[in-house]
């Protein structure tokens, strides 16, 4: 059955997060690995973490989300500098966890520089951090392009996977994101395309499943309810059965509560067959 979870607290560890999100029927979850607006993140829980290995019976991959303040593409350089250590701490605790955890971060934006300034300056800080890859999934995350975001198009993430190099650094695609960027998922085989000419598919490692309160090319991210928004749970379920897409982890990250989410995961999985 297809790994289906949703972002949830990991503040009381990762064993009772699980718990929670199973009641719910998910099979896999999201945590962040800090304050997402801040830079502040607990200390390791090394017990928590060996007690879900030995517990989790085929629940996840978990996925870990970067803090939304890193901004590696940014003109001001102490704001780099700042976003570069807190990568850097973020690879470091990733040592701890299962290998087969995905950890997920925006690429940054240029604010007024570029996108190939941004490109660069992105390139250049992971060319720093490759020492730091060996362990998880790092993936850069697809974006809606709004503002001076990176990573709004698919060749903007091909070109950083290219100029970085590193067998390590992987793709999570964003369907909200990728539907505000102006991807049709309508039309999965052509999205397919479209990834397999740049990215390449086999850098794929998972997907955020959203709908999308704002139109198609609207270029905002704003996510909305798995069936609440201008996708649909046909389309979406139609995208992640695609055979391209089919064997890869999904998260949501949709409004609500744990209730919420349970009533989208069983609406997804009997649009996929499986309920």
């Amino acid at each position: 059955m297809r790994a289906i979870g949703y972002h949830i607290s990991a503040s009381r560890g990762l064993v009772r997060a699980m718990e929670e999100a199973t009641s719910f029927g998910a099979s896999a979850m999201q945590c962040f690995t800090r304050n997402p607006r801040g830079s502040r993140a607990k200390a390791l829980d090394l017990d928590d973490i060996r007690r879900f290995e030995a517990v989790r019976k085929g629940f996840g991959p978990v996925f870990l989300h970067g803090a939304y303040t890193m901004n590696l593409a940014s003109k001001d350089e102490g704001v780099r500098a700042r976003s570069e250590a807190l990568l850097a701490d973020d690879l470091a605790r990733l040592q701890a966890y299962p290998a087969d955890t995905i950890y997920v971060f925006h690429p940054g934006a240029h604010t007024g520089d570029g996108i190939e300034t941004g490109i660069l300056r992105i390139v250049r800080a992971l060319d720093r951090l490759r020492e730091d890859f060996g362990a998880g999934t790092i993936c850069l995350e697809t974006m809606s392009g709004k503002g001076s975001e990176v990573g709004g198009r698919l060749e903007e993430i091909a070109a950083i996977l290219s100029a970085v190099g590193d067998p390590h650094l992987h793709v999570v695609l964003d369907s909200c994101h990728l539907y505000s960027a102006g991807y049709d998922l309508a039309r999965p085989e052509a999205v397919a395309a479209a990834i397999e000419e740049t990215v390449g598919l086999s850098r794929v490692r998972g997907i955020h499943l959203n709908d999308s309160l704002t139109p198609l090319a609207s270029k905002k991210d704003r996510h909305a309810p798995i069936g609440a928004g201008h996708i649909g749970t046909e389309v979406l379920a139609r995208f992640v059965g695609y055979e391209a897409f089919s064997h890869l982890p999904i998260v949501l990250e949709t409004p609500g509560e744990g209730a919420d989410h349970a009533k989208e995961i069983r609406a997804l999985r009997r649009a996929l067959g499986e309920g």
